[in-house]
């Protein structure tokens, strides 16, 4: 999930300021886990603008499940809305970058043909899993996902040194990053791992140079539509 803090309010009335009538828009989806745009968030922040003298036209709070970023469910969602859109000034979006973007490039721009300004809510932080409450980063999505061979732990993301092949010299005795002590080494982990799984002959293979290639942005891939 992608991880999202909310912005401090005095940022997000420096966006609108200016703007008078605004429309709100969260995500069922990672900003409804993080608590940055969801139906108690979206509320929160209609009351807030509303006391700052905002006119809030529409707080939109998608059910949970429906991601903002999606952009079948984004068009379904805000064409019922689409003259509060038509008439604000500005779209406050409470999702990660992808939603806002999304939004406005292709529903906003393209669908309706409008040229109005869409500011975040949000700071997304990257790409964590776990939960419920603790989220932790250990995917970064490099396309060339090495896995299958470092017995399930990233070391990209897991090493404080991104090392494809370690462990370093500066791992402790008891196993922990010098980079980080209270860090579990995560080349010792690998080891720990493949030599209970029996499989510690792959501990030995040099892996290849990593290929950032994967990684040239911006990424774009082709997907066969769901049938909604």
């Amino acid at each position: 999930m992608i991880a999202q803090t909310p912005k401090p309010l005095e940022e997000v009335l420096e966006y609108l300021s200016g703007k008078q009538k605004v429309v709100l828009y969260g995500c069922g989806g990672c900003a409804t886990v993080f608590h940055t745009g969801g139906e108690p968030e979206v509320q929160a922040m209609e009351e807030a603008l509303t006391e700052h003298g905002k006119d809030v036209l529409a707080a939109i709070a998608p059910p949970f499940g429906e991601f903002t970023c999606y952009l079948p469910w984004s068009k379904q969602r805000l064409s019922k809305h689409r003259s509060e859109v038509e008439e604000c000034d500005a779209l406050l979006m409470m999702c990660c970058g992808d939603g806002l973007q999304t939004v406005w490039d292709h529903v906003i721009e393209e669908e309706f043909g409008l040229i109005k300004p869409v500011y975040p809510a949000t700071n997304p932080i990257g790409h964590m899993g776990g939960g419920p409450g603790r989220f932790e980063e250990k995917c970064m999505q490099c396309g060339d996902c090495e896995l299958g061979r470092l017995a399930g732990i990233c070391p990209l993301t897991q090493c404080a040194k991104g090392m494809i092949n370690g462990p370093c010299g500066g791992v402790s005795k008891e196993g922990k990053c010098e980079v980080n002590r209270e860090h579990d080494c995560a080349w010792i982990r690998i080891y720990r791992r493949l030599k209970a799984l029996g499989e510690l002959d792959k501990i030995k293979t040099i892996n290849p140079p990593k290929d950032w290639s994967k990684m040239t942005r911006p990424r774009a891939i082709e997907v066969e539509p769901l049938r909604m």
